[in-house]
């Protein structure tokens, strides 16, 4: 039988994820397109990113689904002011399964999970030269902590970036900030939060 110390995180994580996840999806329209205005604004204003576009680094995004908070039009105006940008495909044939490649939006197709991802024709981009990324999530503490939807990927990708990992940046609507998230060893910190309403970091958990 699992201990106390492992079964609890986990019904919190499981919990937490229902409770965020129906939060998202009850959000009209309307509210979620505002939400990805004020955020996009508030991660257009980021040093880290300014840093990136005018030395043309690459940022890393990914492709809102489930009514996550959408960074796609911050993705585009990064594009515009010089940055170049990666998009996540799951490849599980190799470790870390997260692959990046350089894409436009019009480049994704349907993933085996159906979500839009770059083919992996495209030219793909290693850890060490992505300089900033941006990650979805669940929920998001003030110290960086981040609970995704239980894939693991992302965490398992940083893990394995080691020294090479990006800026990380959680992406999220406000009210996925919470007191403290559960937490297991293996998780991974992100440097900042950045929401609809506020900036959160940088966390004390790593990144360059």
């Amino acid at each position: 039988m699992a201990s106390a110390e492992i079964v609890s995180p986990l019904n919190e994580k499981r919990s937490l994820r229902r409770a965020m996840s129906d939060r998202r999806t009850q959000q009209l329209l309307p509210d979620r397109q505002r939400a990805a205005r004020a955020a996009a604004e508030r991660l257009l204003e980021l040093p880290e990113l300014a840093d990136v576009t005018a030395r043309r680094g690459c940022l890393a995004g990914f492709v809102a689904v489930r009514a996550e908070l959408d960074p796609a039009a911050a993705l585009n105006e990064a594009r515009q002011r010089g940055a170049r940008i990666a998009y996540p495909r799951v490849a599980d044939d190799r470790t870390p399964r997260l692959r990046f490649h350089l894409a436009g939006e019009g480049d994704l197709v349907p993933g085996r999970f159906g979500i839009p991802e770059p083919s992996p024709a495209l030219p793909e981009v290693a850890a060490g030269d992505i300089d900033l990324m941006l990650v979805p999530g669940l929920a998001f503490d003030a110290d960086g902590h981040r609970l995704g939807t239980g894939g693991g990927y992302y965490d398992e990708w940083l893990e394995q970036a080691g020294p090479a990992r990006p800026h990380v940046v959680g992406f999220a609507y406000d009210f996925q900030v919470v007191g403290a998230c559960p937490t297991e060893p293996r998780d991974q910190t992100v440097d900042r939060v950045v929401t609809d309403a506020r900036v959160l970091g940088p966390a004390t958990g790593g990144g360059r």
